[in-house]
């Protein structure tokens, strides 16, 4: 018999060879998601995509090139996300905290358990309560 898992991942996969991939968030990577998701707060999709063009034209769409980034910059390439100033201070939290805590690899975080992830995570200011 198949456990819990093994069911999971032949369900999943079923359903991926049926209806294909869903884009249903836009990114590259993960680490494009993980700033997008940031992003998004209270703003269009289309406005979180030019902030991520800018950031991508400017080279810096990596955890560490925007952790070292000065907050002006990183403030007027975002600006087309709106709430510029407080999404930046949003996004340097959320990278202090992977590069700090996890050398700046969101593959680091795979070896996290789930529970601890989740705490961290909500104790980063912007992105918890």
């Amino acid at each position: 018999m198949k456990n819990t898992r093994e069911l999971l991942l032949e369900m999943y996969q079923a359903l991926l060879a049926f209806f294909g991939p869903q884009h249903w968030w836009p990114g590259e990577t993960p680490f494009e998601v993980a700033v997008g998701a940031i992003l998004t707060q209270n703003t269009s999709w289309s406005n979180v995509a030019k902030a991520i063009a800018n950031l991508k034209a400017a080279g810096v769409l990596d955890p560490i090139r925007l952790h070292e980034m000065e907050l002006e910059p990183l403030e007027a390439l975002i600006r087309p996300a709106g709430y510029f100033r407080v999404k930046a201070k949003r996004l340097k939290n959320f990278l202090r905290w992977l590069c700090e805590r996890h050398g700046g690899d969101l593959k680091n975080l795979e070896s996290v358990r789930t529970a601890q992830l989740r705490e961290e995570l909500l104790g980063i200011s912007g992105i918890g309560p």
